[in-house]
């Protein structure tokens, strides 16, 4: 296979290669990189995507139905692929919350379905156990997912309250959930709101949880930490990872412990989160304390944040294109992806159609796993979406 009018971004913080023309033979094994015309074309590494977590509005797209697991993982699977994502970690939730419309029951049975589909599917699909401490049942769940699969891969411990969303002020935490579940703001409340009791568990589960990932060898994280002190708590537990820190203060303070920061790529393409007060990735790069972006609930997010930050001086795009692939790969142990003359492709093609990033291909492990064509044709971008 030849392709003309090719970027390629060879990963590791080595220089992008513009206007190239590439050669790759029958064994997906880059043998050739050379001169060629301007395109449209961009060779990069294949995403690790540490956190997706979108499985359970696509499991219920009505009230009254549930779709098997499989069914969506399927069709969750091409989306991925076309993403341009190899490595795809799926959010098991380890909690019982009817109203938000997750079910505790459902976590064994994905962690089970991810075991038997896993060798058929085009991306390496592995789970992150959302692992919710103020919920009764979390920890069996966890235990039961654990015992189903051998594909965990993260832990991440959650402590939603209404003293600790992902939004500032109690006002955005009403009108954000009464607006997105259709509900009165008080009902939001009681969905939030944790007993004296069940409060006082929480440290002993996060404890409990620590253990079980150690015992495991999987990598542990604290998520939606606002304040250094969450920072500092999540990491004496033994967290090494991160998400999603609210605020600048807090990702200083996982950067001078060592941990990785985890950011979404989603708030990268928007330029805004969910919260007004909330940290913008753009900043977090600037500053030096994002280390990973995942996709969060969107797989297209990935790629098309790494040219978004490009273009807005945040970073340039082969440290940008580091942020979605060869850290977060470093983080899982899984294939390191990278694009090398003489080695096997772990990469993704995507055409770029002025705003849009239209996935043309992957490789893992020199194996082609998704292709939209045999050969991406060269039509320019303008033919297609005007810049």
């Amino acid at each position: 296979m030849k392709l003309e009018g090719v970027t390629v971004v060879p990963g590791y913080g080595a220089p992008v290669i513009t206007d190239a023309t590439v050669t790759i033979d029958d064994q997906g094994v880059l043998t050739q990189i050379g001169a060629g015309p301007p395109g449209e074309l961009y060779l990069v590494p294949a995403a690790v995507d540490l956190h997706l977590d979108n499985l359970v509005e696509r499991r219920r797209p009505r009230a009254t139905v549930a779709l098997e697991p499989a069914t969506v993982l399927a069709v969750l699977d091409a989306e991925c692929a076309a993403a341009g994502i190899g490595t795809v970690c799926v959010a098991v939730r380890c909690e019982d919350s009817p109203r938000k419309g997750i079910a505790i029951a459902d976590a064994p049975v994905l962690a089970q379905t991810i075991e038997r589909l896993a060798p058929v599917l085009a991306c390496d699909w592995r789970l992150h156990a959302r692992v919710e401490l103020t919920d009764d049942g979390a920890l069996t769940a966890l235990r039961a997912v654990l015992a189903k699969s051998t594909r965990v891969a993260m832990i991440s411990m959650i402590e939603t309250t209404l003293a600790r969303s992902r939004f500032a002020t109690l006002a955005e935490l009403r009108e954000f959930y009464s607006a997105d579940w259709g509900v009165s703001e008080a009902e939001v409340e009681d969905v939030f709101r944790v007993s004296p009791e069940r409060d006082r568990l929480v440290a002993q589960r996060r404890t409990e949880v620590a253990d079980l990932a150690r015992a495991h060898g999987i990598t542990l994280a604290s998520h939606d930490d606002r304040t250094p002190e969450h920072i500092r708590a999540g990491h004496a537990a033994g967290a090494t990872v991160a998400e999603f820190p609210l605020t600048l203060t807090a990702a200083e303070q996982a950067r001078d412990l060592g941990m990785t920061v985890v950011l979404g790529a989603p708030n990268a393409v928007r330029g805004r989160s969910t919260s007004s007060a909330n940290l913008l990735v753009a900043d977090a790069v600037r500053a030096g304390v994002c280390d990973v972006l995942c996709s969060d609930y969107l797989p297209s997010s990935l790629h098309l944040a790494t040219q978004v930050l490009d273009a807005n001086g945040a970073a340039e795009l082969a440290h940008a294109v580091d942020l979605i692939s060869t850290r977060p790969a470093a983080i899982l142990g899984v294939s390191q992806p990278g694009i090398a003359v003489g080695a096997p492709l772990t990469a993704a093609l995507y055409r770029r159609c002025g705003t849009t990033l239209v996935g043309e291909a992957l490789w893992r492990q020199g194996r082609q796993t998704f292709a939209r064509m045999p050969v991406p044709s060269p039509v320019a971008s303008t033919e297609l979406l005007p810049r």
